[in-house]
């Protein structure tokens, strides 16, 4: 039995077949953000297709070095990491004025969806757009980016129009009461591992804003990946989410561990998976669901060795 465990947590680890290079698209240097923070660094991709001036004042702010020596000043925990030049000091920056919110785009065919197949609590149909997961309503022919966690948006106050430069990334559990409330712009391809390391602040005080700043996390240097050296530059790559080889892996999510689990789950969640990311040149059998490869492990019971009594 723990042999097949084993087994099962491998053939969860790796795609159980080697997608083709044209399985995969290669991320826009001039979409793929670079940002190094504290703990490590961070790539996220920019999507301008669903929010068009979002991106394009992220990409300004970027090489405008708006990031550069700023903080995550509002962590919280199973909730957001929140980042730029501080809670309401976003107001006295003149020269970035508020956006007009893009909580949603109106749906086009100019790039494939490929349904999830599963229902879905906040939107009539969920799916996938070039690796992003995505909500769209018929009814009024909308589509946006989930909340998924590593989804990367812009905060606001009230009033819908007043996002302007911070940003922030769920880091816990889906907050997808947020959808069409705010405007997701991206999404993180890698480094999510680092954005968890994040010091926490309490949501019972201030709104889990940070107010040590000695004790908020630096944003060390943030760069698009297009002015970057073709030496320095990381070239990422993304699964075509319309390909047999997404088909299969969202297959295998929901059943990652077939000689354990008896009964297969009918549905599977949007935001319990990412497409598969991999460095360019690394070989597809190679790539595993990013943070999710542990999963593949079923809980199990372990005999633990009886202790001596203390004596006396």
């Amino acid at each position: 039995m723990h042999k097949l465990l084993l087994l099962a947590a491998f053939a969860a680890g790796v795609m159980t077949t080697a997608a083709r290079a044209e399985e995969w698209r290669e991320v826009n240097p001039e979409n793929l953000v670079v940002m190094d923070i504290k703990h490590g660094r961070v790539l996220i991709e920019l999507a301008p297709d669903f929010a068009p001036k979002h991106a394009e004042r992220f990409r300004a702010l970027v090489r405008a070095k708006f990031y550069d020596d700023k903080s995550f000043y509002r962590v919280i925990d199973g909730f957001v990491a929140q980042g730029g030049i501080g809670e309401g000091d976003d107001k006295k920056t003149p020269e970035w004025p508020p956006l007009t919110a893009e909580f949603d785009q109106k749906i086009t065919g100019k790039t494939p969806f490929t349904p999830l197949g599963s229902p879905d609590l906040f939107a009539k149909e969920v799916g996938h757009i070039d690796g992003f997961p995505v909500g769209r309503e018929w009814d009024d022919g909308r589509m946006w980016i989930l909340h998924c966690p590593g989804a990367v948006a812009m905060a606001r106050d009230s009033d819908p129009n007043t996002g302007g430069t911070e940003f922030y990334v769920p880091i816990g559990h889906a907050p997808r009461r947020l959808d069409r409330n705010l405007t997701a712009f991206g999404r993180v391809l890698e480094g999510m591992q680092y954005l968890q390391k994040l010091n926490r602040g309490d949501p019972k005080v201030d709104g889990g804003v940070i107010k040590d700043e000695d004790e908020r996390d630096p944003i060390v240097r943030v760069r698009m990946a297009a002015d970057m050296s073709a030496s320095e530059r990381p070239r990422i790559e993304v699964m075509d989410t319309t390909s047999k080889e997404f088909a299969d892996f969202k297959a295998q999510r929901r059943n990652p561990a077939p000689d354990f689990y008896k009964r297969v789950a009918k549905n599977l969640d949007i935001c319990g998976f990412n497409t598969p990311v991999k460095r360019f040149g690394e070989q597809a059998a190679s790539i595993a669901p990013p943070a999710r490869a542990a999963e593949a492990t079923p809980p199990r019971t372990k005999k633990t060795a009886k202790r001596p009594k203390p004596k006396g």
